[in-house]
């Protein structure tokens, strides 16, 4: 009985070396959001869309004049849907 617990004692103490804390510094840049890559958010980003993507403006489904700046990627980037 004795050895089971020094053994789980053991493995709890190895799981929190190495959980790699870092003091509740590293965070998701600001308005980034990521689900495993079916959807993929990033607010603000004018960054531009690669080739290989298929891409949809939203000026091109409706006129607006204030752009948010905001593209959502679905499906590992197969469908990119930019607002600017």
């Amino acid at each position: 009985m004795r050895c089971k617990i020094l053994t789980l004692l053991a493995l709890a103490a190895a799981v929190l070396v190495f959980t790699g804390c870092d003091g509740g510094k590293a965070q998701m840049a600001r308005g980034e959001t990521n689900v495993l890559g079916f959807y993929q958010n990033a607010q603000e980003s004018y960054a531009p869309t690669g080739g290989n993507s298929f891409t949809i403006n939203t000026d091109e489904l409706y006129t607006r004049k204030n752009f948010s700046g905001d593209k959502t990627t679905l499906l590992w980037g197969l469908l990119t849907i930019e607002d600017y």
